[in-house]
């Protein structure tokens, strides 16, 4: 699949903004120049305004140094095909200290000798979590054996959150700025892509590669923290493990939030499409702990077991419900909704619906991936997946 050739959501001028979106934009520390991608999101203050903390914190604030951040950006982007992230970052890995030679190496399927161990380690988790959702034990111990858990934290929520961010450039069909290039002419496009296969549904391995931190190791802050998040949950894994990194977790607990509770779709689309989604992950504990709230929001165990199968589109049974689920496969499979699957959600949603829905995906997939790589081990009241 290509970009649509014109925007299918227009950006949105800064002059056109509600006050307060504008004012986080324009004050000190905000993003400077406003480009493309903020004016098109901006058609949805409330996904942006709960993004961009994520997004911020991913791009200015990361433990990573910025030569790291931008190879993972730019192999996410290339992996991808979306030209305007490649454009974007180009410039700030030039910032960073990549030379033009090695930019262009990063669009390479063979591995190339210029990069150090970790360097391309880093390569290979993009490819692992673009490809199988999932980072495997030789990358994974290669980059243990030089970073912290904070910065392996940071590995995979950079990876996941341009990857998310490509699915909405590329639906969007968000323009490139003026005085941007997207990829080159002869430079090579990417090939592979997630296998139409479904991988098991399972947690990948028994021992979780960075455990929940204990409650008596918690800070007052970490403390604090978590008590919000939980709930009603006595314990929740993932937002335990990812509380070892408190700044990551405490900026991307508003973008969680929108998308589990303040979404703009109704509770039985955003399930049908949290649940595909996993599943097309493989992602054991993201199924486990959606079933709940697929059920309550009106999921039949057939349409569930819908869900699990190789066919779920050509299966599902509510005829406009079918482009949600065809949706979730493309976006997982092509980072990008073609012609037919975009008109038939523009049929019936708003724009600010249009952008959950890839959002949701992108999200879930993020998600799954952490869950993945992290081996986060289902907490004892979730039900196993019989699938």
């Amino acid at each position: 699949m290509t970009q649509p050739v014109t925007p299918r959501i227009a950006p949105l001028p800064p002059d056109a903004w509600d006050a307060e979106l504008r004012a986080r934009f324009e004050r000190p520390g905000g993003l400077g120049q406003i480009f493309n991608v903020m004016q098109v999101l901006a058609n949805h203050p409330a996904l942006l305004r709960r993004w961009v903390v994520l997004a911020n914190h991913v791009l200015f604030k990361s433990t990573l140094p910025p030569r790291h951040r931008e190879l993972l950006i730019l192999r996410t982007a290339w992996l991808a095909d979306c030209a305007y992230e490649w454009a974007q970052h180009r410039r700030l890995a030039t910032e960073a200290g990549l030379s033009a030679e090695e930019i262009a190496a990063v669009a390479a399927e063979a591995p190339d000798a210029r990069w150090s161990p970790l360097e391309a380690a880093l390569l290979r988790a993009a490819d692992g979590l673009y490809l199988e959702a999932f980072v495997d034990d030789a990358t994974w111990a290669a980059l243990a054996a030089h970073y912290d858990e904070r910065q392996l934290l940071d590995v995979l929520f950079t990876a996941g959150n341009y990857l998310l961010l490509a699915m909405a450039l590329n639906s969007f069909g968000v323009p490139l700025d003026a005085g941007y290039t997207g990829f080159d002419p002869g430079l090579p496009r990417n090939r592979r892509h997630p296998s139409p296969h479904l991988p098991p549904l399972q947690v990948p391995r028994p021992v979780p590669r960075l455990a929940p931190l204990p409650e008596a190791a918690w800070t007052p802050a970490q403390r604090e923290l978590l008590a919000k998040a939980h709930g009603p949950l006595p314990t929740v894994n993932v937002l335990d493990t990812l509380v070892r990194h408190p700044d990551l977790l405490r900026r991307w607990l508003p973008f969680f939030t929108h998308m589990l509770h303040k979404s703009t779709l109704p509770p039985r689309h955003r399930e049908i499409l949290i649940l595909r989604t996993g599943r097309l992950c493989g992602a054991a504990y993201e199924w486990a702990q959606h079933l709940p709230f697929a059920r309550r929001a009106g999921l039949s165990e057939a349409e569930i077991r819908t869900l699990a199968a190789a066919e779920a589109a050509a299966a599902w049974p509510v005829a406009h419900e079918q482009a949600l689920v065809r949706a979730a496969e493309q976006l997982h499979r092509q980072s990008t909704l073609d012609d037919a699957t975009w008109a038939a959600l523009a049929a019936q949603y708003t724009t600010p619906q249009l952008m959950d829905v890839v959002f949701t995906v992108g999200q879930y997939r993020l998600v799954a991936t952490v869950l993945n790589s992290l081996c986060v081990q289902l907490d004892p009241y979730l039900q196993f997946p019989e699938v």
